[in-house]
């Protein structure tokens, strides 16, 4: 199987590899991006899935990183969010390891609807607009507000933050992480580690600790909503996909170098722009939560009715520098050929707010985007 994929994307006919019990066709490469890979794979049945290859060269930590991504594909349960059909691991002849996770297919992104809007001149209704608009919302209201099991049994990253090398000592010391039952977590952002230390005591948590006996509210977020990380499925709906960068959202940063740190990984997992500007410049002692995620839904708003984000227009259309921009939060909507209502555009500029503790929550976007919906539809 290994020395299949190792062909591809060059190859001249199409290979077959077994996921567990199950045979594939390789199809074609769909796409590609560091050290993953995605193809379009057929089942013996005719049916197509979405096969992603994550290769780990650099050896435990990538492979607890890439395990990471597999668990998040198998964490949420919503129509509006991708989850994984199987996964597999492998080793390869060269003692490195490869992930393997099968995914459903869709045939088509929000970024394909808004390069054929800019391709063929033409606008999506509002209606659709906001239908979309709103089931994003929902997706990520699951994610923001998310029902983890008391007695879940214990992940891989649950089981690491209890087997911490000395080793890493230094990163563990570099992040204190705001969980809401004041456990502690593996990857707020990937590669990041915590040291298990905090208990719960800041003066945000009470907030949201929704604990029962059987589940407790986490706040996990996507961390690079963007058009093209949202698929449509054949019934129409948004469905949130690459859940790479996917974690629990809070985090502080305790030192400088906690703070570069997470500013490094989000250049890296975070599409500039729709990065939220407090990635921009972290400061020390500063906190990151599920926000940044309501700065990239307006940013994707934005993009489905003029097609691009705002950042994008302002350095398009002005000349802009983009990350001077976003960290000024510059907003300007196009005065040629606007057709869109107000009460659209006021969705956008609500997400968009500079301070993130100014930002509104999932749940005051979704209730706002309703009332939108009930007088435009």
């Amino acid at each position: 199987m290994s020395f299949l994929l190792d062909c591809f994307p060059c190859f001249s006919s199409q290979p077959e590899l077994r996921i567990n019990k199950s045979k594939f066709k390789i199809l074609k490469l769909l796409g590609e991006g560091g050290f993953s890979y995605v193809y379009l794979v057929e089942a013996s049945n005719g049916a197509h899935y979405a096969l992603k290859k994550i290769r780990c060269p650099f050896g435990a930590e990538s492979v607890k990183i890439a395990m990471t991504e597999v668990e998040n594909y198998k964490e949420f349960h919503s129509p509006y969010i991708i989850r994984a059909i199987d996964s597999n691991i492998i080793q390869e002849d060269d003692g490195s390891k490869t992930v393997y996770i099968l995914l459903p297919f869709f045939e088509s992104s929000l970024q394909d609807i808004i390069n054929s809007n800019v391709i063929n001149d033409t606008k999506m209704d509002e209606v659709e607009v906001i239908r979309i608009f709103i089931g994003i919302c929902r997706g990520l209201q699951n994610m923001h507000r998310h029902h983890i099991s008391v007695n879940k049994h214990p992940t891989l990253t649950d089981l690491d933050s209890n087997n911490i090398d000395e080793g890493d000592e230094q990163d563990n010391l570099l992040l204190d992480n705001d969980d809401d039952d004041g456990e502690s977590e593996i990857d707020t952002l990937p590669g990041l580690v915590n040291s298990g230390n905090n208990q719960g005591n800041d003066e945000d948590d009470d907030e949201f600790n929704d604990a029962t006996e059987l589940t407790s509210t986490i706040a996990y977020a996507h961390k690079d909503i963007k058009p093209s990380n949202v698929m449509l499925s054949k019934d129409g709906l948004p469905v949130l996909v690459d859940l790479g960068s996917c974690s629990k959202a809070r985090v502080k940063a305790k030192t400088r170098s906690a703070a570069i740190a997470i500013q490094e990984l989000a250049a890296e997992h975070c599409t500039l722009p729709y990065r939220a500007p407090e990635l921009l410049d972290v400061k020390t002692g500063s906190k990151i939560d599920e926000k940044i995620d309501i700065w990239s839904l307006g940013c994707t708003l934005y993009a489905l009715l003029y097609g691009c984000s705002p950042f994008e227009y302002e350095e398009n259309e002005n000349g802009a520098s983009i990350t001077l921009a976003i960290s000024n939060g510059t907003l300007n909507f196009p005065k040629k050929g606007d057709l869109y209502s107000d009460e659209l555009k006021s969705l956008i500029k609500m997400c968009i707010v500079i301070d993130p503790e100014e930002r509104p929550s999932i749940e005051d976007v979704l209730s706002r985007a309703l009332e939108v919906q009930s007088r435009i539809g």
